[in-house]
């Protein structure tokens, strides 16, 4: 062995003991690494965390990083090296022989030619251990196993997390939307424009600050619907209102015909948006359920058919609701002033019932409002203190007479202008636009 190759033994040795180093620190980094990424996932089961799997695989690379880091740090050199390899039995010789590589004279020559003697002799007690102690290796895979399976457990906090994680994301998405739209609306008002269309437009701008903040505080799919509905019923009446500020601009004001264009263009936009919102599924709930009667014209509402019986009775003599079909082919049973609709061959059969009376039909009276209808009798002089009249047949308010439909379709109009308001609380609109629209 000559003295080229004396150094280069030192060198594999060296190299073999910086890749045990690094393969020892990067063990106990990854088992530091999995033990936070195992705090993370069970956090995830007592709050939600959407983040938590990318959280673990993170301080699992940055356990790697620094493991890289610190291998490089307190690397090994060649005297170490040397060092280490006297250890195996050779008595310091290749560590006095390698410090005395440059040096010349017959005792450091003796000396260099017995350190490379011994080592081609006995090179093979040199064993440097490349992977670290197995205890701590099981450690890390018991460590990595706990975490996997943390990972892939479900809970519900987990999918809570998902759909937080999801609201937030379409929130974020509609505000910046909404934000988009409200400069928009801003760059119209700098134009020469009336007090009055200044002030629709200010409105406007309002209005949609006013989603973009529900938007904001949204926290679950319920809110985000009520939100959606909101800002869909918005985006309709602000496009109605724009094309008509676009059309009053068009027909002689002192504007440029651009502002014009550029106000139909955002009433155009508006419009897209709002059916957009309806082709996303923020829309009302299905039809009525197989079964329920349907309202009864002008009187109560029908009430859900059961093994052929019809429906609830409209009240004075209106049609009876439809009854669910009848079994064995059996007519359904008749509601008052109703029939039920008639199986057919044992199958179910579904129809609605058609009621007759006699009895004049109900209307709805309107307080406060002297009545000039024939039906009342009395005297209707000394109304001022009571605010009824003896009737024939009883007490009779006294009022105008307008039909059922009319007045639900002003209860109805109001109702939806206090949702566009934000006047109930949230996830009351679903309700009422249910309960209304069980009068149509």
């Amino acid at each position: 062995m000559g003295q080229s190759e004396f150094v280069k033994v030192i060198q594999d040795c060296r190299r073999r003991l910086n890749l045990a180093g690094f393969l020892g620190k990067l063990v106990s980094a990854l088992g530091i690494g999995a033990g936070v990424g195992i705090v993370f996932q069970a956090a995830s089961f007592v709050i939600p965390v959407y983040y938590a799997g990318l959280y673990a695989v993170l301080a699992l690379f940055l356990a790697l990083l620094t493991a890289l880091a610190a291998a490089y740090v307190a690397r090994t050199g060649m005297e170490q090296t040397a060092l280490v390899m006297d250890s195996f039995g050779f008595d310091e010789r290749i560590v006095t022989a390698y410090g005395n590589l440059e040096k010349e004279g017959a005792l450091v020559e003796l000396q260099r030619a017995d350190a490379i003697r011994q080592l081609q002799l006995h090179q093979d007690k040199i064993r440097i251990a490349l992977l670290p102690p197995w205890k701590k290796i099981g450690s890390l895979m018991g460590l990595l196993a706990v975490l996997l399976v943390l990972a892939l457990l479900p809970s519900e906090m987990k999918e809570h997390a998902r759909e937080l994680h999801s609201v937030r994301e379409e929130a974020k998405e509609k505000t910046e939307e909404i934000e988009e739209l409200v400069d928009a609306l801003e760059q119209l008002g700098q134009e020469e424009l009336t007090p009055e269309q200044q002030a629709v437009l200010q409105e406007m701008i309002e209005s949609l600050q006013a989603s973009q903040s529900e938007y904001q505080q949204a926290f679950s799919n319920e809110m985000l619907q009520a939100a959606a509905e909101k800002l869909n019923y918005r985006y309709e009446n602000m496009s109605s209102q724009l094309a008509d500020l676009a059309q009053s601009l068009q027909n002689g004001a002192a504007v440029s015909p651009v502002t014009a264009e550029s106000m139909q263009a955002l009433s155009d936009k508006m419009q897209q948006m709002s059916g957009s919102q309806l082709a996303r599924g923020n829309t009302g709930q299905s039809g009525n359920d197989s079964g329920k009667g349907q309202n009864g014209q002008n009187g109560q509402n029908g009430q859900s058919g059961s093994n052929g019986n019809s429906g609830g009775n409209g009240q004075s003599g209106q049609n009876g609701q439809d009854g669910s079909g009848g079994q064995n082919g059996q007519d359904g049973q008749p509601g008052a002033n109703g029939n039920g609709g008639n199986g057919q061959n044992g199958e179910a059969g579904n129809g609605r019932g058609t009621g007759t009376s006699d009895t004049p039909h109900d209307y709805v009276s309107i307080p406060n409002d002297i009545a000039d209808s024939g039906n009342l009798t009395g005297n209707a002089v000394d109304h001022d203190a009571s605010g009824y009249f003896h009737a024939q047949n009883g007490l009779s308010w006294e009022g105008t007479h307008m039909s059922y439909e009319a007045v639900i379709g002003s209860y109805e109009q109001n109702a939806y202008e206090g949702i566009a308001a934000g006047k109930y609380p949230s996830g009351m609109e679903e309700i009422i636009k249910e309960y209304f629209s069980n009068f149509n």
